[in-house]
C-alpha cells in the first residue's frame, strides 16, 4: 500500500471551528454523517476531470459539529453495585487464598490473537494469596479464570505486587517482594530475576513495589522501601532515612518515585526524605517517616506530599518544610492511620486528602482541617489504604474503603453512605480495592480482597453496577501508588511520565476527568470516501481518496485503525487497505485527505467503504465516541469491472 497525505492538518487558527452557533455554542448545522454536514467549499476544482487519477487537492477543513455530543451538565448513572463474581477457591495451592494486599489490574494475556497484549484485551487481575507464604497468581478480570499459579517462590504473604513492562518486550511483567529482595516475574509468571539483598530497606511484611522510569532512558527501574532496583535486578541506590512506612510498627512501605521538581528526572517520595536514583538524599526533614501521597493543593506547578503516620497526617512542600499537621480521628493509642488518597472529593475544583484509621474514615482541607467523617471498623490494624472514583460521572469522586466487616462507598462531600456490602470480611493490612474496567465491558469495577474475620470470605470480589451505567475506568491499576500518569494503557512505563497533579490532581484514584460537573462534551469521528479513480484499474491499481473528521466536542488524540473494504456484485467482501491514524483531530475538523493507492486490485469490485475505529457500534473500539454508528461510509458506483 501507498499511503499519501495530501495536505498537512493546518494550524487551528486558521478555521472557524464553528461557523454558525446559538447561544450554547453549538453548530445549529448539525448533522454526524458524510457530505451533508460540511460547510465548507467543494474539496476540488470544477475543472478537474474526477476519472484521471491526478492529485486532488481536498486539505483540511471545518466540518458542523454534532449536538448530540454536546450538553450543558453531566451525563450522571446510577448507583446499584452488586457482586460480579467472586473467585475463592483454586486448582493449584488450594489451602493458599486468603488475599490481604491490594489487586492489581493490567493485561497479560493475547486475548484478540493480535500477538500482544495491551488495552484491546480483556483485562487480567494479579494478587499475592496466602495460607503460609505467598503464591503469585493472575486470573481473567471477566470470570475469574486461572492464568498461572506460582508458589515456592518465598513471597511476602501480605506484600503487594506492581505491574509493568521492565524489559523493553512490549508485555506486561510483574514485580513482587520477599522478605528481603525483589523477584521478577515475566507475563506468564516465570521468574526472571531476583535482585540483591534489601536489609534494612523494607520491612518484610506487606511491603509495596512501585515501577519508574526514573531517568528517562526506557529501562525501569523498582522502588520499594528504600531501595532503588534496575530492570535486571541489581540495586542501584539505597536510602538512608525513611522507607515509606511508620516507624517502628512494621506494617509495610509505600514509596515510589515521580518528578517533584520538575527537571525530568524522577525522586523517590518517602515520608521524610527524597532520593535521586543512586539513592542520594536530596533532602531529610527529620520529620517520622510515613506513608505517602502527593497532589497539588496551592494552585501552583509543584506537588505537595501527604504523610500519614503515628496517628497524624502532615502536608509537606516538595523541600520537605511542614506545611501544616492534624490529628487523625479514630487512630488508637499505638498511632496508626492508613496509606493517603488525593483526589476532588467535592466538586470544588480543588484536592482534598483522605485517609482511614481504626474507627474513622476522614477527608481533609489543604490546611489539615477536617471536611468530614465516617465510622469504620478497623482495630485489627488501623492502617488500610482507600481508593477513589467518580462512578456515576456528576463530576464529584466517591471513597472507596474495605474494613474488616463491610465494603464502604462514601458520597465525597459529605461523607453520606452510598453502599455498606457486608459481602466482605478481611483482618486488613495496607490493602485497598483498586477500581478498573477489569472485563472489558466499558464500566469500571471494584476488585476487594478478603480473609476470614467476622465472616469467611477469602480470596477476591468483584463489584459492578446492576444498571451497567457506571463510567468507564481505565484497563490498569498497576500497584499500590497508583496515580493516572505513571502506567499506559497497555502497561508500558513512560520515559518521562507527565506530573499527574497538573493533569489529574489526584492520587489512588481512576478519575481521568474527575473535577467539576461541566457540560460533557465528547469526540464523533466519521470518515469519508471522497473520490475514487478507476483509470487504471486495467493495470490492476485503484486509487482512493479518504477523508476523516471529528464532529464532535473534543478533539481525538487516540490512534486508531481506518480500513478500506472493497465489495463484489455478489456481496462478497475482502479488506483491500488498513493502516492507523495517528494525527490528533481537532473537533470540528476534518483531516486532509489520505490517498491510497490499491495495487493490484485482484478481482471486480461493485464498490468500496471506509470504516473507522473498528466500524459501527464496534464493542473493543479504541476512540470512546459520543456516537459509536456513523463510523463508516459507502461509495456506491461500479469500480474496476
Amino acid at each position: 500500500m501507498r499511503l499519501f497525505p495530501l495536505v498537512l492538518l493546518l494550524a487551528c487558527s486558521d478555521y472557524d471551528l464553528r461557523q454558525s452557533t446559538d447561544d450554547k455554542g453549538v453548530e445549529e448545522d448539525t448533522g454526524a454523517d458524510g457530505p451533508d454536514t460540511d460547510t465548507d467549499e467543494e474539496p476540488y476544482p470544477e475543472d478537474t476531470d474526477p476519472n484521471l487519477c491526478e492529485e486532488r487537492d481536498i486539505p483540511a477543513r471545518s466540518i458542523a459539529q454534532n449536538e448530540e455530543c454536546y450538553s450543558e451538565g453531566p451525563t450522571v448513572g446510577s448507583f446499584t453495585p452488586i457482586v460480579e463474581w467472586t473467585k475463592d477457591r483454586w486448582s493449584v495451592d488450594p489451602s493458599s487464598n486468603n488475599v490481604m494486599m491490594m489487586p492489581a489490574v493490567g493485561s497479560l494475556t493475547d486475548d484478540d490473537g493480535d500477538g500482544d497484549a495491551d488495552a484491546d484485551d480483556v483485562p487480567d487481575i494479579v494478587l499475592i494469596s496466602y495460607g503460609g507464604d505467598g503464591t503469585l497468581r493472575a486470573v481473567s478480570g471477566d470470570g475469574g479464570a486461572e492464568i498461572f499459579n506460582v508458589g515456592g517462590q518465598g513471597l511476602q504473604g501480605q506484600g503487594g505486587v506492581a505491574l509493568g513492562d521492565i524489559d523493553g518486550d512490549g508485555w506486561t511483567d510483574i514485580v513482587a517482594v520477599t522478605t528481603n529482595a525483589v523477584k521478577a516475574f515475566d507475563a506468564s509468571g516465570t521468574l526472571m530475576w531476583t535482585s540483591g539483598t534489601l536489609s534494612g530497606l523494607i520491612y518484610g511484611t506487606s511491603d509495596n513495589p512501585a515501577i519508574s522510569d526514573m531517568d528517562g532512558d526506557g529501562r525501569p527501574e523498582i522502588i520499594v522501601g528504600g531501595a532503588i532496583i534496575d530492570a535486571t535486578g541489581r540495586v542501584v541506590g539505597r536510602g538512608a532515612h525513611g522507607i515509606g512506612g511508620v516507624n517502628n510498627q512494621n506494617v509495610g512501605t509505600t514509596s515510589f518515585a515521580v518528578d517533584l521538581d520538575g527537571d525530568g528526572e524522577q525522586e523517590v517520595v518517602t515520608g521524610n526524605a527524597a532520593y535521586s536514583r543512586d539513592g542520594t538524599a536530596l533532602w531529610y526533614n527529620r520529620q517520622d517517616d510515613g506513608y505517602v501521597a502527593v497532589g497539588n493543593f496551592d494552585g501552583d506547578d509543584d506537588a505537595e506530599i501527604v504523610v500519614s503516620t503515628g496517628g497524624q497526617v502532615r502536608l509537606q512542600d516538595t523541600d520537605g518544610t511542614v506545611l501544616c499537621t492534624n490529628r487523625i480521628p479514630g487512630a488508637d493509642t499505638a498511632g496508626y492511620g492508613g496509606p493517603p488518597t488525593v483526589a476532588d472529593f467535592d466538586g470544588d475544583g480543588d484536592a482534598e486528602f483522605a485517609l482511614a484509621a481504626g474507627s474513622r474514615y476522614s477527608v481533609f482541607e489543604s490546611d489539615c482541617s477536617i471536611t468530614w467523617q465516617a465510622v469504620t471498623q478497623d482495630g485489627s490494624s488501623g492502617n488500610t489504604g482507600s481508593s477513589v472514583f467518580d462512578f456515576e460521572g456528576d463530576g464529584i469522586a466517591e471513597a472507596v474503603y474495605a474494613d474488616e466487616t463491610r465494603l464502604w462507598v462514601f458520597a465525597g462531600p459529605d461523607g453520606a453512605i452510598k453502599l455498606e456490602s457486608s459481602q466482605h470480611s478481611n483482618a486488613t493490612w495496607l490493602e485497598y480495592p483498586a477500581i478498573a474496567d477489569v472485563d472489558g465491558d466499558g464500566q469500571a469495577e471494584i476488585v476487594v480482597a478478603n480473609t476470614p474475620y467476622g465472616a469467611s470470605f477469602t480470596g477476591i470480589t468483584v463489584f459492578g453496577d446492576a444498571d451497567e451505567s457506571w463510567r468507564s475506568g481505565r484497563k490498569v491499576w498497576n500497584q499500590h501508588a497508583y496515580h493516572i500518569t505513571n502506567v499506559e494503557d497497555d502497561g508500558g512505563i513512560p520515559r518521562n511520565a507527565d506530573q499527574n497533579w497538573l493533569t489529574y490532581n489526584n492520587f489512588r484514584s481512576g478519575d481521568i476527568g474527575a473535577g467539576g460537573a461541566g457540560g460533557y462534551s465528547g469526540p464523533d469521528l466519521v470518515v469519508e470516501v471522497e473520490d475514487v479513480c478507476i483509470d487504471e484499474c486495467d493495470e490492476g491499481r485503484l486509487t482512493v481518496w479518504v477523508t476523516v473528521g471529528n464532529v464532535g466536542f473534543e478533539d481525538v488524540e487516540t490512534d486508531f485503525d481506518l480500513k478500506l473494504i472493497g465489495v463484489d456484485d455478489t456481496g462478497g467482501e475482502r479488506l483491500l487497505e488498513q493502516f492507523t491514524v495517528t494525527d490528533t483531530i481537532v473537533a470540528g475538523m476534518r483531516l486532509a485527505a489520505f490517498e491510497v493507492v490499491i495495487d493490484p486490485v485482484s478481482a471486480t469490485l461493485a464498490s468500496v467503504y471506509a470504516k473507522v475505529d473498528k466500524g459501527n457500534d464496534a464493542p473493543d473500539d479504541d476512540v470512546s465516541e459520543c456516537v459509536e454508528d456513523n463510523n463508516e461510509n459507502d461509495y456506491n458506483e461500479n469500480l474496476c469491472p
